[in-house]
């Protein structure tokens, strides 16, 4: 009674046998994943405004406070390439209720730590449990190339939402309880995230869809994923997901000073800052979605994200006051969510349903690995250039230039989904 049924597959011998005809499922209903992520994302929005201050309780040095939420990145590197190879093996389900009870475990952990480094193995632990990819792999289960990139654009959106969201929530628990009625307050939300999920998600994995190509037998073993990995095509999406990533996150650690310095802004003017670039966020992943349907398009919309996220932090130089800031915040987050989503419907629709989980897993390392050690580099970038405070984003605008180039280059090189009858024949 806990557990939604799933559609049931149809067996890939039978399903591949000509003259027989597949029962295909009925249209898929994704609400159920995409509350899941956006309690997920809400939650450890509500966290990330009074974390700071916290480990500041401790005594730690800015660098401490750096790395506490380097923490988490870094153990995503990992976490969302075991957790996805794993996926495609036992199911997309128990991976991600396992999620959410470490979620809500590592919440307890971190309210509990008793000291800095407690606190940093509690953001670690909760990292290298947070699996997103499993969630783009469970939609891609349930989906054609057609419709992922709008199912996948969906789930961005109710990402952006509990951005949004979530750290205005923490800021207005902080002022009325501090650390502890926020950190209290996300526990609960998790806590009922996972009964949630526990009653109504389905299995994803084995789902059959009316993909107009008839799947068969695929190789999934760790030869297959890393010989994929390689093709250029997959490589150069990696690196421009990396770049990208790298950029964002880069301005993303570093904004709140900046805006102290140059507009004067305090942590609540800073919150609003970041709400006003979370609806940009939120609106490129609802209304953009359909760039992703076709290669040509699906360029366009990776260069025009490049473009409103470069545009955007060029126009650091320009601001002084918040009005021109805007536009700029506006296009950073429409920006970056729109790369995004072309880089994952990259992968994802030119991977086999048996890798979905350990290719969106290997592309979640790679965003990871860059949220990891970009606001070390870009702080370092501050400090070479004490006298110019637009300096390091200028140095990131080219990282979104280069991303602009991986993505021509990438897309070059893909006319159309590979069939199966091609990946047999290359074999």
């Amino acid at each position: 009674m806990g557990r939604a049924e799933s559609p049931k597959p149809v067996p890939k011998d039978d399903a591949g046998k000509k003259g027989e005809k597949a029962e295909v499922a009925k249209k898929p209903s994704f609400m159920v994943i995409y509350l899941t992520v956006f309690l997920d994302f809400f939650a450890n929005g509500v966290v990330l405004p009074v974390l700071q201050n916290h480990a500041r309780s401790f005594g730690a040095s800015g660098f401490n406070v750096g790395l506490v939420f380097t923490a988490y990145s870094a153990a995503q590197i990992p976490g969302s390439f075991l957790f996805g190879r794993l996926s495609d093996s036992i199911g997309r389900r128990p991976i991600i209720l396992i999620s959410l009870l470490m979620s809500t475990l590592t919440l307890l952990l971190t309210l509990a730590a008793p000291d800095l480094n407690s606190l940093v193995a509690a953001r670690a632990l909760a990292g290298f449990f947070s699996e997103t990819s499993v969630c783009q792999a469970y939609i891609a289960d349930k989906t054609t190339r057609e419709t992922r990139p709008a199912a996948l654009g969906h789930m961005g959106a109710f990402i952006g939402l509990g951005f949004m969201v979530g750290p205005a929530t923490g800021a207005l628990l902080g002022l009325f309880g501090g650390f502890a009625l926020a950190v209290k307050f996300t526990v609960v939300v998790t806590a009922l995230n996972l009964v949630y999920a526990h009653r109504k998600l389905d299995e994803s994995l084995g789902y059959v869809t009316n993909e107009a190509t008839p799947v068969k037998e695929e190789k999934t073993d760790l030869g297959a994923l890393i010989s994929l990995v390689l093709r250029p095509a997959m490589f150069l999406a990696f690196a421009g997901q990396f770049a990208i990533t790298f950029a964002f996150m880069g301005w993303d650690t570093t904004y709140g000073l900046w805006a102290k310095e140059r507009l004067g802004y305090e942590q609540k003017h800073t919150g609003w800052a970041f709400a006003w670039l979370a609806v940009g966020h939120f609106l490129s992943s609802w209304k953009m979605r359909s760039f992703a349907k076709d290669p040509v398009n699906s360029a366009g919309g990776g260069l025009l994200g490049c473009a409103f996220m470069g545009a955007g932090l060029l126009g650091h130089r320009f601001v002084y006051s918040t009005l021109p800031s805007l536009p700029g915040l506006f296009g950073i987050g429409f920006g970056y969510a729109l790369s995004e989503i072309v880089f994952q419907t990259l992968v994802s629709v030119h991977s086999p349903k048996g890798l979905q989980g350990s290719m969106l897993g290997t592309l979640s390392s790679m965003q990871a690995l860059a949220r990891a050690i970009s606001p070390m580099a870009t702080g370092y970038l501050f400090d070479m250039a004490p006298g110019d405070l637009d300096f390091a984003y200028m140095v990131l605008a080219g990282m979104t230039g280069v991303a602009a180039v991986i993505t021509i280059v990438a897309y070059s090189m893909i006319s159309s989904p590979p069939t199966e009858d091609k990946a047999t024949k290359a074999d």
